[in-house]
């Protein structure tokens, strides 16, 4: 049986031979299954931007003209939404709601109104310290950010701005001795009496409305004390209580019923050329260039000039210096997704662009925290707000911007009451404090 068994295997491996060489060999191998899948298409980014700068501000046209260039630019990866906002104070309250339960747009517009640093020590918005220190940050004027780092880092892009530069009357300084405007306060401060000795008034002051134009000579006279760092202490830094008693001798050489004067007495004023000093942000400079503003076929452009803050002998300022102010923030939603957060980048980088700020700027006459050269077609008194801007070693707020609200409501009411002399400079400033303390 064993040997018929062998025998049976034996024909039984012939057979299967045989078959194997009448189908053509051995079979081919199996080819392996393909498992890999079709990379995705990457899906288009969508950039979500509730925006102020629409509809009749003078940013929006060419705002608009950049948005359309990013977006052809980068057709299928990213595209940037504007959703037109053209109430301001729905815009504010909306976007507080927003913040309040975390669904903050990709990019949002913000003024000093909001609460900067605590929207930015919330962790609620996109760092973007990594992408300034990649060199994105020398675009920027000196000490723009350091107002509003918190820990050193920035959240919160400071990005439209106004400086407040001194523009005088060089016919009426000339006439009163001058041929230019003086380097301190000291020299300032005469030759204010020499012009008031003319007949003239020597500089615009209103205790009335908001203040405004004092709290400006106000801020650059706290400046020119303090230097960069006068906040750091609040208002008991000795440079507030000093500068309230300059404030208050400017009064001696201003107009007849400057406490009770408002925004359009101050204009006013200059506008009839028997004031020589004049002080104002950037927004103002489109009507020293109205024909309506000539006198005798003179336009106010073509005899008003520029300086900057004098420097206040025994203080911290060293002329270099600027006070500003935050005309809108930038501010971007914190992202999980890294390409979104690189895609968001990309188009602030984009429109911060000194080249392309530059046209914005002229386009709108607003002003920007970057570092630009003005177009030739600028006016000549907007080239020189920006010069001095870029120029300047550091920045500080005016007071009204560095201050809690309290103290922007407060200080018509305390103002007259230092220039009535019923207070004296430090009542002045325990006023304000006292409103500070008030509001807590």
């Amino acid at each position: 049986m064993k040997r018929a068994e062998k025998l049976l295997a034996l024909i039984l491996a012939v057979m299967m031979l045989l078959s194997l060489a009448a189908c053509g060999g051995e079979p081919a191998a199996e080819e392996p299954a393909d498992t890999a899948e079709e990379p995705a298409a990457q899906e288009e980014i969508i950039i979500n931007f509730p925006c102020i700068w629409v509809g009749t501000d003078s940013k929006a046209a060419y705002l608009a003209q950049m948005v359309e260039e990013f977006n052809t630019e980068n057709a299928g990866s990213i595209k940037v939404v504007i959703e037109e906002q053209t109430d301001y104070q729905a815009y504010r309250d909306k976007l507080r709601t927003l913040v309040t339960t975390g669904n903050i747009p990709d990019i949002s517009i913000m003024d000093t109104t909001f609460d900067i640093k605590g929207f930015a020590e919330s962790g609620k918005f996109m760092d973007l310290t990594p992408y300034l220190d990649e060199g994105w940050g020398d675009n920027f004027t000196e000490g723009c950010f350091d107002a509003w780092s918190v820990d050193g880092k920035v959240s919160i892009l400071p990005f439209e701005s106004a400086v407040f530069p001194i523009c005088y009357n060089t016919e009426i300084l000339k006439e009163c001795g001058y041929d230019s405007f003086p380097e301190t306060y000291d020299e300032m401060l005469q030759m204010f009496k020499d012009i008031k000795a003319k007949g003239y008034n020597a500089v615009g002051q209103m205790a009335g409305e908001n203040a405004w134009t004092s709290m400006l000579w106000y801020s650059l006279i706290v400046e020119a004390i303090g230097g960069k760092d006068v906040y750091a202490d609040g208002l008991s830094n000795p440079a507030f209580v000093e500068a309230a008693e300059v404030l208050k001798e400017m009064y001696n050489y201003t107009f007849d019923g400057a406490v009770s004067a408002g925004a359009a007495d101050v204009n006013g004023h200059f506008l009839s050329r028997d004031t020589a000093i004049y002080l104002n942000g950037p927004w103002w400079i489109s009507n020293f260039y109205k024909e309506e503003n000539a006198v005798d076929g003179v336009g106010l452009n073509e005899i008003v000039d520029v300086a900057r803050n004098p420097v206040y002998e025994g203080g911290k300022g060293d002329g270099t210096g600027v006070v500003t102010t935050v005309q809108g923030f930038l501010a971007c939603a914190k992202q999980e997704d890294p390409a979104k957060e690189a895609a968001v980048v990309k188009f602030l980088q984009y429109i911060s662009e000194p080249e392309r700020v530059s046209q914005w700027a002229l386009s709108s006459g607003a002003m920007f925290f970057i570092k630009y050269t003005p177009s030739p077609d600028t006016n000549e008194i907007s080239q020189k707000f920006t010069e001095i801007a870029n120029n300047s070693s550091y920045s500080v707020l005016h007071v009204n911007g560095a201050m809690p609200t309290a103290f922007s409501t407060e200080f018509p009411a305390a103002l007259s009451a230092l220039v009535l002399g019923q207070t004296d400079a430090q009542g002045f400033v325990d006023q304000l404090q006292t409103a500070i303390d008030n509001s807590v």
